[in-house]
């Protein structure tokens, strides 16, 4: 018996017509030039996504071999290949899309892609304005220049490899939920992944996160948890727990970080979880 796809319970389409794997992509990210590398093949587009609120996950296979052409959109991707190979070029970088490597694409940047017939993979999306927003709150530093990835994940980074990590255990999670999912938990996750993502790949306010700031004590360590520990029924914040400890929410993340071996909104879906997991 065939396994799921992943996400397979939150479909988008089921098609073996072109345009209509063209008006999919056009409606969720961007409308492409697409067309068969081969004239002969034949397609067999699967394509899911769950929708949170400024994220969202998807993955797609498309039975045939493709090339794609897409013009800029307002989302941050990470790709990641699931199955054979596939290649992405952006802003002049190209990108050997195999399984265990992964892309960025930047809002504004647009990408080509050219995928095999049998190539599987998942995307993140993050809204653009949301992550933006993340940044000023992590850092304290307004942005000027618009934020901008390194198309090349490093996996060199461990940041980067625990992204994708989480990733994979994300939407393995997700492939076993159902709508509507519980609003704390689709909060947590947002915060989560965009603080993970924005630590994990290279970008041009990367040196604001990597500077050295003070350390949080371990009392600040300490009360971070205990205010978990009494608000895992609503959303959580890093930078509620700043507020909550008197630090700044980049000094305490990296301190929890290093102190646990997690980060605290980890933490806190543990917590959940103790407390019933998914449940509403």
């Amino acid at each position: 018996m065939t396994s799921p796809a992943p996400l397979d319970n939150f479909p988008l389409v089921r098609t073996r017509e072109l345009e209509a794997v063209r008006g999919v992509l056009a409606r969720i990210y961007a409308e492409p030039k697409l067309e068969l590398m081969q004239p002969a093949g034949k397609l067999d587009a699967s394509m899911n996504q769950c929708e949170l609120n400024t994220v969202k996950l998807a993955y797609a296979t498309y039975g045939a071999a493709l090339s794609l052409e897409f013009p800029a959109a307002d989302y941050f991707l990470q790709l990641l290949p699931v199955r054979e190979k596939g290649e992405i070029v952006s802003r002049n970088t190209r990108v050997s899309m195999l399984v265990g490597s992964s892309a960025a694409i930047s809002p504004g940047a647009g990408f080509k892609a050219t995928y095999d017939a049998g190539y599987e993979y998942l995307v993140l999306k993050i809204d653009q304005q949301a992550l933006s927003r993340k940044l000023v709150a992590m850092t304290g530093v307004p942005i000027g220049e618009p934020l901008r990835t390194d198309p090349q994940v490093d996996f060199a980074r461990p940041a980067a490899k625990m992204l994708q990590a989480y990733l994979a255990t994300l939407v393995g999670t997700l492939s076993g939920a159902h709508a509507p999912l519980p609003v704390w938990w689709v909060a947590q996750t947002e915060q989560l992944l965009m603080t993970m993502f924005l630590c994990a790949l290279r970008h041009n306010y990367s040196h604001l996160l990597e500077e050295n700031t003070a350390d949080a004590a371990p009392w600040q360590v300490r009360k971070a948890e205990e205010y978990i520990d009494a608000n895992w029924q609503r959303p959580i914040t890093l930078e509620d727990l700043a507020e909550v400890t008197g630090v700044s929410a980049l000094s305490l993340f990296r301190t929890y970080k290093r102190a646990r071996g997690y980060s605290p909104l980890e933490y806190a879906m543990r917590v959940r979880a103790r407390h019933g997991g998914m449940r509403r």
